[in-house]
């Protein structure tokens, strides 16, 4: 008698995120909102320099990431990780909520845009909203 084996049950892999803010108390705002989105929050850095130099090494889904950097434009560091990890889902946090900057931020392939100040449950959303289009695309 011939029986047919079951695959086993595999979960899927947690989404991941790496945080770029300068500033620990929006870090820890956003780590909360990763927390409660089910996200594995891999790292985080308050410079530009370090959050570049760890998102390549980590290969974060999702790349949380403040505009106003103490070392460097928080755009050009956008186009440098799109540029380098192209599947990266980066989501722009800001205090600057122009027009300019926001459509600046979206042709430089950003996902979404979080404007300060910001609530825990906004971030929260933003990456639930985030980790179902990681699912659709796999």
């Amino acid at each position: 008698m011939h029986s047919d084996t079951i695959a086993p049950f595999h979960k899927q892999q947690p989404k991941t995120v790496f945080i770029i803010d300068d500033n620990a108390m929006m870090r820890s705002m956003m780590r909360l909102g990763a927390n409660e989105a089910e996200l594995a929050v891999l790292g985080e850095a308050g410079t530009a320099q370090a959050g570049l130099a760890r998102c390549l090494q980590l290969m974060p889904d999702i790349v949380l990431l403040d505009l106003g950097l103490p070392d460097g434009d928080g755009l050009e560091l956008l186009t440098e990780l799109k540029a380098r990890s192209p599947d990266v889902f980066v989501i722009v946090v800001s205090g600057h909520n122009d027009q300019e900057v926001v459509r600046a931020a979206v042709s430089r392939g950003a996902l979404g845009f979080i404007v300060k100040p910001f609530s825990i449950g906004s971030i929260t959303d933003t990456l639930v909203a985030a980790r179902r289009r990681l699912a659709t695309r796999q």
